[in-house]
């Protein structure tokens, strides 16, 4: 939302509380005319009833005016936009679809998992291939939802599935897309267990199932059996690719889209198998798996104060690719118009411990990086030559980087530049930001 409109939208509100303060200035004052007309007029004067039936209407004036901008507007307004969308849009209101998104990004602004979870009454429903960002941005929401009584259902590929090998040919034999599904799967299992610890009463349930059909889409259902539930979920499936993908969101609307892919979601459900209680199955005995993602835990160098702050998910750019579990972060939600033009240089790192193992403290680490315009990456003192951006590229940049890792406290360092454009005329021409994801295994 740009700046114009976020003015607006104020100067609505501040008129809009300045009507109800207004509608309540004139109750009161009508009202304590009327009340104290007696003591102001003689009973016999010839003022005294029309002064009283004068502020007798002025009261019902601000009983009516408060009446509307408290109760009546915003269901009237919600009438009009209901006729307005049967008429503009007749086939998709038909169809149950209240919103058509063109990638994950544009939905993930209009309908954030922290909103979501708040309306759920009974149960959640995710399914699709890895839900790596299930698994890490939304898992202590999920916790919270399970320990005050919801059922979670979880559905993620089989990682030893033909459809797994399938798109890892598609994506060129690389070992990225099922070594996402293991590190989710471990996470996931992890969170069971934190769940089966928790000596919380009437706490909801867990379950995690894998599959190995076709189709392979992703989907978040709420409450799915009710009438109030909603559905949303991808057009098409998935194809092992980055390209954008486009999604739905549909609510239960009588012999509307709702009913048929919340069959389909059931029948996935029904052909998949519980995913196996020990957590050390997949990838090996005594591995402990943890994943670090940008975010709110990433931080920027703010050299005003010499000190480090908490970095600020920022506003996404149309041409931007994601990372999976991952969010763009900048040193704030959007770049202003001067720095766009005269280009910037900022720091940030992301800090973690590896714990004492021995002779080999690291199994396995993969850093997942893109940024706008580049960055360079220091890890505990040592730069790595190259300078990584990519946010417009098919696939992130991948850097093994159990090499570089310590025991102890491990700090990764980010340099982004983001280089001038002098002749720009808005922001969003030269946008600057930074996304990324670690894998790391380490022995218990």
């Amino acid at each position: 939302m740009d700046k114009a409109n976020k003015k607006n939208l104020k100067a609505r509100a501040w008129i809009r509380d300045r009507i109800i303060f207004l509608a309540l200035l004139i109750l009161v004052a009508g009202a304590s005319l009327y009340i104290s007309a007696g003591k102001l007029f003689a009973a016999d004067s010839i003022w005294l009833h029309p002064v009283k039936e004068f502020s007798l209407l002025i009261s019902m004036i601000g009983v009516v005016s408060l009446g509307y901008e408290l109760f009546l507007r915003e269901l009237t307004f919600a009438e009009y936009k209901e006729a307005l969308q049967d008429i503009v849009n007749p086939h998709a209101v038909r169809l149950g679809i209240q919103g058509i998104y063109k990638n994950r990004s544009e939905i993930g602004q209009a309908h954030t998992f922290q909103t979501l979870f708040k309306d759920i009454k009974h149960e959640i429903f995710i399914g699709g291939t890895s839900l790596l960002s299930i698994s890490t941005g939304s898992r202590n929401l999920l916790k919270e939802k399970v320990l005050s009584g919801t059922k979670v259902r979880l559905l993620v590929m089989d990682p030893e599935s033909e459809i797994v090998e399938i798109i890892t040919r598609q994506i060129g034999d690389k070992a990225t897309f099922k070594n996402e599904i293991k590190t989710s799967i471990l996470l996931l299992q992890s969170l069971q267990e934190e769940i089966a610890r928790a000596d919380v009463p009437k706490k909801g349930t867990m379950t995690v199932h894998t599959y190995k059909t076709i189709p392979a889409h992703s989907f978040f259902s709420m409450d799915v059996d009710e009438q109030h539930g909603i559905i949303i979920t991808d057009l098409g499936p998935y194809l092992g690719r980055n390209d954008q993908r486009p999604s739905m969101l549909l609510v239960n609307k009588k012999k509307g889209l709702y009913e048929h892919y919340r069959a389909l979601n059931q029948a996935l459900w029904e052909e998949s198998v519980p995913l196996e209680s020990e957590p050390r199955k997949i990838s090996g005995p005594k591995t402990q798996t943890h994943v670090f993602t940008s975010g709110k835990a990433t931080q920027y160098y703010d050299a005003e104060t010499d000190s480090w702050r908490k970095a600020s998910l920022c506003e996404l750019n149309s041409g931007w690719r994601g990372i999976q579990g991952s969010r763009w972060v900048w040193i704030r939600d959007q770049i202003t118009l001067e720095e766009a033009k005269t280009g910037s240089q900022h720091q940030f790192r992301m800090q973690f411990d590896v714990p004492k193992n021995g002779a080999q403290p690291v199994k396995r680490a993969e850093l997942y990086v893109r940024s706008d315009d580049t960055c360079h990456i220091t890890v505990n003192d040592v730069s790595l030559k190259q300078g990584y951006g990519g946010s417009e590229y098919p696939n992130p940049f991948i850097i093994d980087f159990d090499q570089y890792l310590k025991e102890g406290t491990n700090t990764v360092m980010f340099e982004v530049i983001n280089y001038a454009k002098p002749d720009i005329e808005s922001p969003e021409e030269n946008p600057s930001g930074l996304i990324y994801r670690l894998h790391l295994e380490v022995p218990e």
